[in-house]
């Protein structure tokens, strides 16, 4: 189908007629007079206004104000829309590759023609029965790439094998799966689609555990803020207690060096006195001792027993000593309520280290043969009498003791056991390759890191040398926490909320298990197991 385009020259002229003679500029809401001159309507009414509507033109007399000129008015806009479609080479628009003189933008390309249309010369491929097959796509700039340049012909199929796009010329160098573009981009597009589908899943599955991270985060920051108080809270108790035993230690000072300044104030005043007394003693003699007249002389000569009733300031003391008595009473009483506020921060700690709990379970193959153990591994006793358990390298031999299945070499851990009314336990970690052989010492130089119940009211801790525990009440179930990077231990009365000891700078190397030993039986005492309790983990 032919196409009939206007020339530059043409549309330039066209254009010409098209200007309002007022504004010099194209028609908006053309209107035309009765003598046949055309404007916009705005600029027609306007110049009504000061020349007794006549015609700028002309000057004709206008007996009514012109409506709007529909045909001069779609003229207009057709022309306008005509400007629009034009092809400017601005970035992104393609020519029509059929207009000559004037071009146009391309609506559509065909990659069957390998050309691209504007929207006049697009007809053709809805109208002819031949060309509506031909798969229409955006405007595409270079044509070539959607071509066969050794055959010179479009890219109709795919081939699988070379994965490209061939032509039907191409198919002649082999046999080969080939299909249709279209039945490819089918196939791909669906599995873009499910590629697609998965990668929204990983990216929700990401904005999850993103959420989940700020929900702990501000869950971990709600709780440190709460531990910052409650540690300042103590510390600013503890500070209060100091200021208050400093004031309470400088009194006594402060009393004393008033008395002491007061005594010697007396002790100046006196001996001022004494000195004013003996100077006019001295004074009066002198002027006796000027008599001439040795009647007057004699007669004036003063009694001297006065003078044998004066002090004897040698054996007057000033005391100037100091007591110590009082500064050391405070000083203890100073420590003990120091301690007192310290031992809160045990409840803080034992707010935080139950996140790492583990579930420890004892090792029958390390327990003494003597130990009874439960069917669950929770519980061991002392069953008075060697058990028939088969001989193992790892058994303790003379310790009643038993190690736990839980292996660490990093991170935190943290279990509880029941003591109930036990006399005597032993209780903590020991290195996995530590002697368990014969009497051996249970302290930090042998791996060993333990705590000792003993005699039912005593406790020790076994460093090197041990270090007696002084308990204000009886454990009933002791909490462990281990912190291998840190080389901690510490024991806690999880009953009382209280620290009972702990093993600091420990050098921790290898694999650490717990290490249990319920003592044995004296005299029917001490018969109750060791039991690792159950403790919810927190998160």
């Amino acid at each position: 189908m032919a196409s009939t385009q206007a020339s530059p020259s043409e549309t330039s002229s066209l254009k010409k007629h098209l200007t309002c003679s007022i504004c010099i500029d194209s028609f908006v809401d053309p209107v035309t007079t009765d003598c046949g001159h055309s404007f916009c309507k705005k600029c027609l009414n306007f110049n009504f206004l000061y020349n007794d509507r006549m015609c700028p033109l002309c000057k004709q007399l206008q007996s009514k104000t012109p409506g709007v000129n529909i045909v001069l008015r779609n003229i207009i806009e057709q022309m306008t829309n005509k400007d629009d479609d034009e092809f400017t080479g601005a970035p992104g628009e393609v020519a029509c590759d059929v207009c000559t003189e004037r071009k146009l933008k391309a609506k559509k390309s065909c990659l069957v023609c390998l050309s691209s249309y504007c929207f006049t010369h697009l007809e053709n491929h809805s109208s002819t029965e031949r060309l509506k097959g031909h798969k229409l796509v955006e405007p595409v700039k270079n044509l070539d790439e959607r071509a066969c340049l050794q055959h010179g012909r479009p890219l109709e199929l795919y081939s699988r094998k070379k994965e490209k796009c061939i032509c039907v010329r191409c198919m002649d160098e082999g046999p080969e799966e080939v299909v249709s573009t279209e039945d490819e981009w089918d196939k791909k597009k669906a599995k873009l689609e499910k590629i697609k589908t998965e990668l929204q899943q990983k990216i929700q599955e990401r904005k999850t555990r993103m959420n989940e991270i700020d929900t702990s985060l501000n869950k971990c920051k709600d709780e440190m803020a709460d531990e910052w108080w409650e540690i300042e809270g103590v510390f600013t108790a503890v500070i209060a207690i100091v200021e208050r035993a400093q004031v309470a230690a400088l009194q006594p000072l402060k009393d004393r060096r008033e008395v002491v300044e007061k005594n010697a104030k007396v002790l100046r005043e006196e001996l001022e006195a004494e000195i004013n007394r003996l100077e006019k003693t001295i004074s009066d003699l002198d002027d006796i001792s000027a008599l001439e007249d040795h009647i007057l002389f004699l007669q004036s000569y003063p009694s001297l027993q006065d003078l044998d009733n004066i002090k004897d300031w040698t054996e007057v003391e000033f005391d100037t000593s100091l007591s110590f008595g009082t500064m050391r009473k405070t000083t203890a009483a100073l420590l003990e309520q120091i301690q007192q506020e310290l031992e809160n921060l045990t409840s803080i700690e034992l707010q935080r280290v139950p996140k790492f709990t583990v579930d420890v379970k004892l090792d029958p193959a390390t327990a003494h043969r003597c130990l009874v153990l439960s069917p669950d591994g929770k519980k061991v006793t002392d069953g008075g009498k060697n058990q028939a358990v088969f001989d193992s390298p790892k058994r303790f031999d003379m310790f009643g003791s038993i190690l736990g299945l839980n292996g660490q070499t990093t991170g935190k851990s943290y279990w509880e056991v029941e003591v109930s009314n036990k006399t005597g336990w032993d209780l903590g970690v020991v290195r996995r390759n530590a002697n368990r052989k014969g009497k051996i010492s249970l302290t930090p130089d042998n791996g060993y890191w333990v705590t000792v119940h003993y005699e039912d009211d005593k406790y020790a801790a076994l460093s090197a040398p041990p270090v007696s525990l002084s308990l204000t009440a009886k454990p009933q179930k002791v909490g462990v926490f281990l912190d291998y990077e840190e080389g901690l231990v510490s024991f806690y009365d999880v009953t009382a909320q209280s620290h009972i000891y702990s093993f600091t700078e420990c050098l921790f190397t290898g694999e650490i298990l717990p290490y249990f030993s319920p003592h044995l039986k004296q005299n029917g005492k001490n018969s109750d197991p060791l039991i690792i309790s159950a403790v919810k983990k927190q998160k």
